[in-house]
């Protein structure tokens, strides 16, 4: 075949690359001082902006600590003071109607009793007074359709006896307005018993914490923002975000950064970030943030990146400008130097293109002088001489491969013949294998023969090496394990005496990595034997893929007086064993990716109750679409044993709910809904119910937002188990990060100031004081809670 050689244009020639060659390194000279330039000024105009931003953000944070502060103090004066009997409910009503005249933030404030201890005679009553119109009004609130005992303000401070801020809500039938409430518990002593009888509310309108915010100004388009410790945004001067959850509009086209830098801002962690925005278009930004002590809220300032930069940019683009016109007159002036430089080296390509055509006898060029083409043109001549004998030489060595390759075919047929073939057990047993080699010869093996008409041997091996060395080993390795195994001694020293043979005479070092079993066809049972192979893996009907992590040994032929034991398992109704070798795992595609154990893991789950041969040929399928044509690095193995017992036993359960639950807050309406409709099914207490969906709640919550650090969609699998008539049994399931809330120390949040408290804690304090049981562990890299409240 005549080899076509493209033709040599302008832009491909010696003289336009050295041209380009001296233009890159010039331009480099020159543009290193930008760069620094660049660099410098771009460090320091954030240097300020991080300080001016930081400055901004605490002074904010203090404006709103002095409108928080006020409003906790006095309700917290006041119930203490309504212990004393002499203490009537008209006159603490008094005293806060005139601190909500005073204090131009604070809305509206309400006194809220027990059942029948506010008004004799009356189940519910609440006296509330709110600022409208610049007047103060009043009202009596509760009812049916305002039973304000199961709202937030009034079931947090019963529950806890302590005082405490609500999420912003929207008041209908009370201040009709958007607001957060400050409530503290009352008591009073009956008959000697301290005893809760209502609360104390201070409610603060948004529309303060609104003006507050909206005087922060950084930059031409930036803006404050204040949340919530759940996430919920308080106030924002972007409209369609009001009353969301900040942590769903970061979900929504958002990037990594953003989603970081929330986290660590709903965490009341203090510092600067990068984010994109909390705009419907996505907008490169940065983000200062801080918390707000007294409420666990905070307040951060966003303002985009391209305002910071915009003098800095128009100043580049002129300098940029200029010096691209500089560079083409330099390229310009190069190029035609170099060209009357490189013409001798044009004649000499001309006369390559022939002997690259075969024309062996092509005359080159000749030159007088002594300089560098000179000595390239005689070592064309060199060239041409030897090329003309290795043709000759590569006639003769292709004829001698082709024969190799035609006696290495009869080789792979004589090994694939002598693996076994009839997969016959009985019809509560099935078993297939394959054997794939990387080359026409391999060294993996897999073997299976029946040692009584009760007991089969299984065995699945690799040998170190490939080629027609590790297909040797390997036969000696198979007629070894039938030799000894027959002779119906345990399988650990089975193992120990194919090691010593193996051992002796091995020049080479080779060695070999084996599994082998012995099943007990009657009762299921598998007593087997590890020698550094890969863990073997147990199919289950479709939940879960285990590995049978033990290792008895050396790999064979390493140490000859190597030790073995033995392990033992019990075969479930349905479950597959899987042996492998470690060509699986290590297959590549052409993006040089590995198959790796967890997505081998993966593929056996979504075949999870289909026969040993799907299992076998759907997995070297699986591998093969994987690898995108790439070619075969190792020998690939697998054999698979499937257990059925023949008589099915059915258990029941007394009352059993499960819940499929993503990693996002909407699912809370669905788990309140289930708890509701399985409390009236199953006719759990009120009580118990509230506190069930109390604590579900506070555990799914900490789940979504510190068990993933990606932003990727995740499963929550929630259970509801009657166990007993007066017992029931929450169990919360979720592949995220270890942490087990049995290990985490909760600070002694009710005797410390206010100020000296440490942000959480206390959802987990909830936990362990409604629930009669709580347990957690760690399995198959999922973290499991599982709570009993018993009746």
């Amino acid at each position: 075949m005549r080899i076509k050689f493209p033709k040599i244009t302008f832009y491909r020639g010696i003289a336009f690359r050295y041209s380009i060659f001296f233009l890159v390194a010039i331009t480099i000279i020159l543009f290193i001082p930008l760069v620094v330039g660049y660099g410098t000024s771009s460090v320091l105009i954030m240097l300020q902006a991080k300080n001016d931003a930081a400055t901004k953000t605490n002074q904010t944070v203090t404006r709103i600590e002095n409108v928080l502060q006020p409003t906790e103090l006095v309700p917290q004066t006041l119930v203490r003071a309504m212990e004393n009997p002499n203490i009537s409910n008209t006159d603490v009503i008094r005293i806060a109607r005139e601190f909500i005249l005073q204090d131009p933030y604070v809305f509206g404030t309400c006194l809220a009793f027990e059942p029948y201890q506010g008004e004799p005679g009356s189940y519910w009553y609440a006296s509330y007074a709110y600022e409208k119109n610049g007047h103060l009004q009043s009202k009596i609130l509760g009812s049916k359709s305002y039973d304000y005992f199961k709202m937030e303000w009034y079931r947090l401070p019963k529950i806890t006896g302590k005082p405490a801020w609500t999420e912003p809500y929207y008041d209908k039938g009370g201040g009709d307005t958007l607001m957060c409430t400050y409530s503290a518990p009352v008591f009073r002593n009956l008959n000697g018993i301290r005893k809760f009888v209502g609360v104390l509310t201070m409610d603060v309108s948004l529309a303060g914490f609104a003006k507050i915010v909206s005087e922060v100004k950084v930059s031409d388009t930036g803006y404050g923002i204040l949340i919530s410790k759940q996430g919920k945004i308080i106030v924002s001067p972007i409209a369609n975000l009001a009353d969301k959850n900040i942590l769903d509009v970061a979900r929504q086209g958002k990037g990594v950064e953003t989603m970081w830098a929330i986290r660590d801002m709903l965490k009341g962690n203090e510092g600067f970030s990068n984010m994109d925005g909390l705009e419907a278009k996505k907008r490169p930004s940065f983000l200062s943030y801080a918390p707000v002590p007294s409420t666990g809220w905070s307040f951060g300032i966003i303002f985009p990146e391209d305002e910071l930069y915009d003098d800095m940019y128009s100043f580049i683009k002129v300098m940029s400008w200029i010096f691209g016109i500089s560079i083409t007159i330099l390229l310009i002036t190069t190029v035609l130097i170099t060209r009357r430089m490189t013409r001798p080296i044009v004649r000499l390509v001309e006369a390559t293109h022939k002997i690259g055509h075969g024309e062996f006898d092509t005359k080159l060029p000749v030159r007088k002088s002594k300089d560098e083409v000179a000595q390239l043109t005689r070592a064309f001549a060199e060239m041409r001489d030897e090329l003309r004998s290795y043709i000759i030489n590569l006639e003769e060595t292709t004829t001698a491969k082709e024969k190799i390759e035609s006696e290495l075919k009869v080789a792979h047929t004589i090994q694939m013949d002598m693996l076994p073939r009839g997969f016959l057990t009985p019809d509560n047993w099935d078993l297939y294998a394959i054997l794939n080699p990387a080359k026409a010869v391999g060294g993996d093996l897999y073997d299976f023969f029946y040692l009584d008409p009760d007991h089969l041997c299984i065995a699945v091996g690799d040998v170190a090496g490939k080629g027609v060395p590790a297909a040797l080993f390997m036969m000696v390795t198979r007629t070894l394990l039938r030799a000894k195994a027959l002779a119906g001694i345990p399988i650990n020293m089975v193992m120990e005496s194919i090691n010593r043979e193996l051992c002796q005479d091995n020049p080479n070092q080779m060695f070999v990595t084996f599994f082998a079993a012995v099943v007990d066809l009657k009762n299921g049972t598998m007593e087997f034997c590890n020698a550094g192979h890969n863990f073997p893996l147990v199919v289950d009907g479709g939940v879960t893929v285990k590995r049978l992590k033990e290792r008895h040994g050396f790999p064979l032929g390493v140490q000859e007086r190597g030790r073995y034991n033995a392990g033992f398992y019990t075969f479930s109704d349905r479950e597959v064993l899987v042996l492998t070798t470690d060509g699986i795992t290590d297959a590549l595609n052409t993006r040089e990716e590995f198959f790796s154990e967890i997505r081998l893991q993966e593929t056996l789950l979504r075949m999870a109750g289909k026969s040993a041969r799907e299992i076998t040929t759907g997995l070297s399928d699986e591998i093969e679409k994987f690898s995108e044509g790439a070619d075969q690095a190792d020998d690939i193995t697998i054999l698979a044993l499937q257990y059925q017992v023949i008589t099915d036993i059915k258990r029941d359960v007394m009352n059993y709910e499960m819940l499929k639950l993503k990693n996002q807050l909407t699912e809370l309406d669905r788990i309140a809904l289930k708890i509701e409709e399985i409390s009236e099914q199953w006719n759990i207490p009120p009580k118990v119910s509230m506190e069930l969906n109390l604590v579900i709640e506070e555990l799914f919550t900490n789940v979504v937002f510190y068990a993933w650090d990606d932003l990727s969609e995740h499963e929550i699998l929630l259970e509801l188990t009657m166990t007993d008539p007066d017992a029931v049994q929450v169990r919360l399931t979720d592949d995220g990060k270890p942490f087990n809330l049995l290990e985490m120390k909760v600070d002694d949040v009710f005797d410390k100031p206010l100020e000296e408290r440490k942000i959480g804690g206390l959802g987990i304090h909830f936990v362990r004081e409604m629930m009669s049981e709580v347990l957690y562990q760690r399995s198959d890299n999922k973290n499991i809670v599982i709570l009993t409240r018993k009746f």
